[in-house]
């Protein structure tokens, strides 16, 4: 346990450096944060912080610089909500005003928006598609021989492809509709895979085989996907001063390893929002942090949306810019869904 009055140090260590990325000395904490304890005082505390492996002095004559303990201890006690500035919340809603066809869309604007607003590097991993359940399916005449095939699931997600078609008239697409739906309708995209859904569509009338062929294979290929994910700002990482070459090239390494940087940003499924920081945390990745939160769509797991930055980034300005961006595209996602139902 650590007395109140290294917890204020540590804390004020930790403030300071967040917004300088400098070594703070015991004249700065004396001068900003007390008035009533003598500079001698607060440099044996910061020594004993440093025994404690709190702190870390890069060099003799310097001051020191909170560890990852330090990071860790102080988002655990003293992490408070930020409110976003007007300006940070009127940058996210423009960047969403557009007209989004597809989730993707929707998801590399996110991880734009979110590494513009935090300046720092963020990624978003989907979950596979083959895990959601189709709602509906839509097939819309663009003239005699060809057609867009709108797949519609239970996270809001939308695919759409266009097929070619050899239809007689327009009653063809309608009843191949109301066919399609009876065969895929309530079953998930892995369900597709199966051999009962091949026997499903051998059973149905021969007219519309050569159609149901094609809507299965538009969904076969969508099973076939992994995780997508999506990166923006990784070169931000370069401008950060506590960043080396070694460090450089450790998360760069993670970054272009699909797998590394999903089980990274994925690896606490059931917590809303979780830190890593340190290089025994991050995959290795050294003087580095990452926070991540889950996303849903209609109470529906999505996938993780994580930003990734210096040990000493703004944990409550990033919480609150993941926060916002999800609620943001899970309201844009409830719309698009109810509209493409009607």
């Amino acid at each position: 346990m650590l007395s109140s009055r290294k917890q204020k140090i540590l804390r004020a260590v930790v403030d300071e450096y967040i917004k300088g990325a400098s070594p703070i000395s015991s004249g700065e904490i004396k001068n900003k944060y007390f008035d009533d304890v003598s500079a001698a005082t607060i440099r044996t505390e910061l020594s004993t912080l440093e025994d404690m492996g709190y702190l870390l002095q890069p060099h003799t004559s310097s001051g020191r610089v909170p560890s990852p303990l330090a990071y860790r201890f102080y988002v655990d006690n003293f992490l408070h909500s930020k409110s976003l500035g007007p300006e940070e919340i009127e940058a996210i809603n423009a960047s969403f005003n557009n007209k989004f066809l597809k989730v993707e869309e929707i998801v590399k604007t996110a991880a734009k928006v979110i590494s513009d607003i935090t300046n720092y590097t963020s990624v978003i991993v989907l979950k596979n598609i083959n895990k959601v359940l189709i709602k509906g399916i839509k097939i819309i005449a663009l003239d005699n021989t060809s057609a867009l095939v709108i797949i519609i699931t239970d996270s809001g997600i939308i695919r759409d492809k266009v097929i070619l078609v050899n239809a007689e008239d327009e009653s063809f697409l309608n009843d191949a509709t109301v066919l399609i739906n009876k065969i895929f309708a309530g079953r998930t995209l892995g369900d597709v895979k199966t051999k009962a859904a091949s026997s499903r569509v051998d059973a149905e009338l021969n007219a519309f085989k050569e159609l149901l062929n094609s809507v299965m294979n538009i969904l076969l290929s969508y099973e076939e996907e992994e995780d997508s994910i999506i990166t923006e700002g990784e070169k931000k990482v370069l401008d950060y001063p506590e960043t080396s070459l070694e460090s450089a090239k450790n998360f760069f390494s993670v970054i272009d390893d699909k797998k590394s940087i999903s089980a990274l940003i994925c690896d606490d499924a059931d917590i809303e929002f979780s830190l890593k920081i340190g290089k025994a945390e991050t995959h290795g990745i050294d003087k580095c942090a990452v926070v991540t939160a889950k996303y849903t769509i209609n109470g529906k797991e999505i996938g993780h949306a994580g930003v990734i930055g210096p040990e000493r980034m703004d944990y409550s300005k990033v919480i609150s810019v993941l926060s916002y961006v999800g609620n943001t595209i899970n309201s844009i996602m409830e719309n698009k869904d109810e509209e493409d139902l009607d």
